[in-house]
């Protein structure tokens, strides 16, 4: 990791950081979106956590976020989203 990462990850919430890690992983593994369970379980965050991060990274055209009706869902990560992980 360079630098410019390293400061990065030193200004960003230690969760934020987590949530993008995961959803980055799981890019590279499966170019597919990753559940909001398994997510929550890979960062170890409570939905209610996870899900306001993602509105935020959403909001931000970082993540692509799909909530369906019965409240199970999907993230992903945007292009703008993998160029700022690496």
């Amino acid at each position: 990791m360079d630098d410019a990462q390293d400061s990065l990850q030193d200004l960003l919430p230690p969760e934020l950081v987590r949530i993008l890690d995961a959803l980055y992983q799981e890019y590279q593994r499966s170019q597919a979106p990753l559940s909001l369970a398994r997510l929550s379980k890979r960062t170890e965050l409570r939905m209610s956590t996870l899900r306001r991060f993602l509105t935020a990274l959403e909001e931000a055209g970082i993540a692509i976020v799909v909530v369906n009706d019965d409240g199970t869902g999907n993230a992903i990560l945007t292009v703008a989203g993998l160029k700022l992980h690496g």
